[in-house]
């Protein structure tokens, strides 16, 4: 009998350890297809399309702007292109309304976002994004009519009616103006920064914060316009892609350094951005 009992205990641990490494096997099995599973194709997925696909707001010249052909072009679109071109792919430029643009990458309507967008504004819309390197850097400055004498300096816009577009890091930065000593009468948000330059112009604002790019490109079309180069602040700008698109990104980096080091970039840079 106490032989029966030896004997039935020695086939538990061994019935035991076969169950145990059965559990082991599928453990290790599961591991493995959650590992494949988040096998990250961003940049693969690009390559076999042959396209990139680019969404910007075209209002921001000469970042991004219309011609009388109907292209987008600019800094960005010139850039873009350079890149495709890198890879042997071609670039497809998605008009999108600025308010637009986050929304659109999640819902899959382009890889990335190249729309001088900052990383800050990126990440105000949603976390949820990876960022490049930043690929450019802007001056967000103050702009007054050009008849205008009492403005020379940001310390002067205390006490001024101040406009700005919403959602930009323009507005940022004016909106920081308190924390900097500087209280304005009054700020007024703008969906688009048309309609900022329209209230300046009909004195309902006494000065309008945006980047340097665009003020030196209004005030070279239209003399109404005065500069004042006292920047509030400086914000680097970035390819933004949907979270997990880090093979897109890492790309984007390596591909825009290429362009820098060949000359590629300074080219486009020249072309566009010589106003700065």
């Amino acid at each position: 009998m106490k032989r029966f009992k030896l004997l039935v205990m020695a086939l538990v641990v061994v019935l035991s350890a076969f169950a145990l490494a059965g559990c082991g096997s599928s453990d290790q099995k599961a591991g493995d297809a959650t590992n494949t599973g988040s096998t990250d194709a961003s940049l693969q997925t690009v390559l076999d399309r042959g396209v990139l696909r680019v969404g910007m707001c075209p209002e921001y010249p000469p970042f991004e702007s219309i011609n009388e052909n109907n292209e987008i072009v600019g800094f960005d679109p010139s850039l873009a292109a350079a890149i495709g071109k890198e890879w042997g792919v071609e670039v497809e430029c998605i008009n999108t309304p600025w308010e637009g643009l986050i929304a659109g990458l999640n819902n899959g309507d382009y890889d990335v976002i190249m729309s001088a967008m900052s990383p800050e504004e990126a990440t105000a819309a949603t976390k949820a994004v990876e960022l490049s390197e930043n690929y450019y850097e802007l001056a967000d400055v103050i702009v007054v009519r050009a008849d205008n004498t009492d403005i020379k300096s940001k310390e002067d816009l205390a006490g001024k009616i101040v406009g700005v577009q919403d959602a930009c890091s323009a507005a940022q930065a004016a909106e920081d103006l308190p924390n900097q000593g500087i209280k304005v009468a009054k700020l007024n948000h703008y969906t688009r920064n048309a309609e900022a330059y329209a209230e300046l112009a009909n004195g309902r604002i006494d000065a309008l914060v945006v980047s340097l790019t665009y003020a030196n490109e209004q005030a070279k079309n239209n003399p109404g316009y005065k500069v004042i180069n006292d920047p509030l602040h400086n914000v680097g700008i970035a390819v933004v892609a949907k979270e997990g698109s880090v093979a897109l990104i890492n790309k984007i980096n390596e591909t825009v350094n290429k362009l820098k080091a060949n000359g590629t970039y300074d080219e486009i840079a020249v072309q566009w951005l010589a106003a700065d």
